[in-house]
């Protein structure tokens, strides 16, 4: 089947809601070409079925930030290894590990494998072009009213973590020979509220929605404007830039805990280029700067205070985690004298921190008064920026040699080391005060219908979010019964309990009246000892089998003193992974899967047998709006 015939187009929708727990005739289309797929690949392996017998075979990456990201990439290069891709009829990601998917469908010519083989390249890549995100960020602004930090983190996870900016949209993932994907986010307002019904939202190439409500859009149509079930005003349809910012937002419901977001925004001014100061100053603050040019010698410039502010802040975050205080000393001395008569509050700290009381500090404190600083200039930058302007000054002014003047005669040049130092200031800062993610339009807004809830009918916006803070892996979408999900495989790369998703996503059935098999709360016992595979068997044809592989286990590591070893160095927020750091998880991924291949295959067959029990048994009732 050529790439051409292989992507399957979406035929004009109603642009209304669709109410209903079944799946949309789309996907059903997808999964029936899919299928003869996989039949096919079952017959290379010597097991033969009708296509009504083919298992709907899921599979499930947890969230864990880039330590979920590389696992899902390590094993789906095993599973590529193993000749067990074309087995797939969903793929499923929370969090981190749909960074990785974003990533891995952007190319419909390659096959996942190579994408892999891609993707971990740019991975271990240092290079971060910062400038593509800052230009995605305004192109965003003008475009969008509900401009939040969800943008900014969007733009973040495409530079810094996956090294790529996809400006392709969800609904162009149509290529057959790929599983379907599925990607997941909750309502943040629902998941406070423990609204079990309206909390889940799932995103696929066809269709958007509640998945415990049965509401959907197409979607193309998400984020557009809709009343009463009809579409209003037609928006342009969010990229996979933004959702990797929806998917991965997981400090969105942690206002007290952004020291991390403050950080990566300070890191958007990058490093600043080699400066040397005029006369006998050397320090970071001194006003009198020389910037070099390689033609033309050198050009004395003055800096404006926020400029300077701003580069002072970035070294002073550099130099963070480095144990030497001295370091930092005379940044936080120049801070304080700029600041002074500009910013109060927890400003005062800056030129209240004598050298002496500083160097008593212990590392823990200086790290914790460098992010309060960092925030607090971030809250009050309306009054230390004001004067911030992008001046250019004209060489012919300037007092210089005879020489520079002929050579740059009317040439002009901005003095800000940060070229979108002010617009960053002037959009991006204050979203920390507001703290808003992943606003976006309420498609059931005045929505009148008994299945919808008058308090989600009532809101003209709604909030996307990570949906690791209610539950760490993608259960809910391949719930769904009319799924008819035979066999899911969950890689979890939790940092915590390996079991924790298991369970949560037991409770979730039993609230949806939804099946699920049996794990017994005996398994938690093991959570600091994993075995590399728990095979979970469904008691009935309509209940799933599960295969739960935690990423570090009995058998890829030595022990349980190793267990806890690489669950300390792998924390969800870690700086981003080095080369060294990224192929050992790749490793430990690879050989979970390696080591469990008979055991999938096994399952595989078992899914196939339990496909034909389903034909002579009553279905499960799904319930049609």
């Amino acid at each position: 089947m050529n790439s051409t015939r292989a992507m399957l187009q979406p035929k004009d929708t109603l642009k209304t809601v669709r109410l209903s727990h079944s799946i949309n005739d789309e996907e059903i289309k997808y999964v029936t070409l899919r299928k003869t797929l996989i039949k096919k690949w079952l017959k290379d392996q010597g097991i033969n079925c009708e296509l009504e017998d083919v298992p709907n075979i899921a599979l499930l990456g947890s969230g864990g930030g880039e330590r979920a990201a590389v696992g899902m990439l390590g094993s789906l290069h095993q599973l590529a290894q193993d000749n067990l891709l074309g087995s797939l009829l969903y793929m499923c990601g929370v969090s981190g590990t749909t960074w990785c998917m974003s990533s891995l469908y952007s190319n419909p010519a390659l096959s996942l494998s190579e994408r892999c083989d891609e993707v971990i390249k740019k991975l271990k890549d240092s290079t971060v072009d910062w400038s593509k995100a800052v230009e995605w960020l305004k192109l965003r602004k003008e475009q969008n009213q509900d401009f939040n930090l969800t943008d900014f983190w969007g733009a973040f996870i495409a530079c810094y973590f996956m090294k790529e900016m996809h400006t392709r949209c969800l609904s162009e993932d149509t290529n057959i020979t790929k599983p379907y994907p599925i990607y997941s986010a909750i309502e943040l307002d629902c998941h406070r509220q423990d609204d079990t019904k309206g909390v889940w939202f799932e995103m696929t190439p066809y269709e958007s929605g509640f998945s415990g409500l049965g509401a959907f859009v197409p979607t193309s149509c998400l984020g557009s404007q809709f009343e009463g079930g009809t579409l209003r005003e037609k928006r342009k349809e969010m990229d996979m830039v933004l959702l990797q910012g929806i998917c991965g937002s997981s400090f969105a419901d942690r206002q007290v805990n952004n020291a991390y977001v403050v950080k990566k925004i300070w890191s958007l001014f990058g490093d600043p280029p080699v400066l040397s100061s005029a006369g006998s100053g050397s320090g970071p603050g001194h006003e009198s700067m020389r910037l070099e040019f390689e033609s033309t010698g050198k050009v004395e410039v003055r800096e404006c205070v926020p400029s300077q502010v701003v580069r002072c802040v970035s070294v002073l975050i550099k130099y963070a985690e480095d144990p030497d205080p001295l370091k930092t000393r005379e940044v936080i001395t120049t801070l304080g004298q700029l600041l002074n008569g500009l910013v109060s509050s927890k400003g005062e700290m800056l030129w209240n921190m004598d050298s002496e009381r500083w160097k008593r500090t212990s590392l823990e404190e200086r790290k914790k008064f460098i992010e309060t600083v960092s925030l607090e200039l971030i809250l009050t930058s309306d009054s230390w920026a004001k004067d911030w302007k992008d001046k250019r000054y004209d060489h012919a002014n300037e007092g210089m040699s005879a020489e520079l003047r002929n050579t740059t005669d009317k040439m002009s040049f901005t003095i800000s080391q940060f070229p979108d130092g002010l617009w960053i200031v002037k959009n991006i800062f204050p979203l920390v005060q507001t703290w808003e993610w992943g606003t976006t339009s309420n498609f059931l807004f005045k929505f009148q219908n008994t299945n919808v809830p008058s308090s989600m009918a009532s809101k003209e916006k709604i909030h996307l979010v990570d949906a690791g803070l209610k539950m760490n892996s993608p259960y809910p979408p391949v719930l769904r019964p009319s799924r008819e999900v035979d066999l899911i495989i969950s890689l979890d790369f939790s940092e915590g309990d390996p079991f924790e998703t298991v369970f949560s996503a037991k409770k979730y059935a039993l609230q949806q009246k939804v099946p699920f098999p049996p794990v017994k709360e005996s398994v938690r016992d093991e959570k600091d000892r994993p075995q590399g595979c728990y095979v979970f068997e469904g008691r009935r044809p309509e209940e799933p089998t599960i295969m739960h592989m935690p990423l570090f286990n009995l058998q890829n590591c030595k022990g349980e003193e190793e267990i806890k070893k690489e669950r300390e160095k792998y924390t969800t927020l870690h700086q981003h992974y080095g080369e060294p750091e990224i192929e050992h998880l790749l490793k430990k991924a690879k050989n979970n899967l390696k080591n469990n291949k008979y055991r999938i295959l096994v399952q595989i067959i078992m899914a196939i047998q339990r496909r034909k029990n389903r034909k002579s048994v009553v279905r499960w009732p799904v319930s049609v709006v």
